[in-house]
């Protein structure tokens, strides 16, 4: 039994000899010695120049007038196509579709030389692709008469909804 009990004793001092530690190193010498560090010298360069430069003030922009009669007569006369665009690109995704549109006109002396949609209020995302229409087609499709409208920036509103 002694034999048994000697042999089990080995068994485990041997089976556990890997799960002891490592020696832990000395610890590192410090030097805590106290020193003046006005003397030390350091390679560090010198400050660059100071590049910041203040932004430049924001000119306030004059809001763009609504559009005078004439430039809403030709609105309302060329009315078909933006109908188009409404019932092609909006309906026909959200037949429930209804909205509008704020679109800044230039007119230069020519006639209408652009026209975008700057704001929009549809009741879904189908409305965008009745802004992307208006975009493409109201310059070719607004066309006063020569002189009839001062040269400038203006707004046109535009409302839709189902019949």
């Amino acid at each position: 039994m002694r034999r048994m009990l000697a042999a089990a004793v080995l068994v485990m001092g041997a089976a556990c000899s890997h799960d002891k530690k490592p020696p832990t190193p000395p610890p590192i010498a410090q030097d805590t010695t106290p020193m003046n560090l006005d003397s030390v010298q350091s390679a560090i360069p010198a400050a660059a120049p100071d590049t910041f430069t203040p932004p430049k003030p924001q000119v306030a922009q004059k809001p763009i007038p609504p559009a005078p009669p004439e430039l809403i007569e030709v609105v309302e006369r060329e009315q078909s196509f933006s109908q188009f665009c409404y019932q092609e690109f909006g309906q026909k995704v959200d037949p429930r579709l209804q909205g509008g549109v704020a679109m800044v006109v230039t007119v230069g002396s020519g006639g209408v030389s652009d026209a975008r949609v700057r704001a929009d209020t549809w009741t879904s995302k189908a409305g965008k692709s009745v802004n992307e229409c208006l975009d493409e087609k109201a310059a070719r499709a607004w066309k006063p008469t020569s002189g009839a409208v001062k040269p400038g920036k203006y707004i046109v509103q535009l409302s839709f909804r189902p019949a």
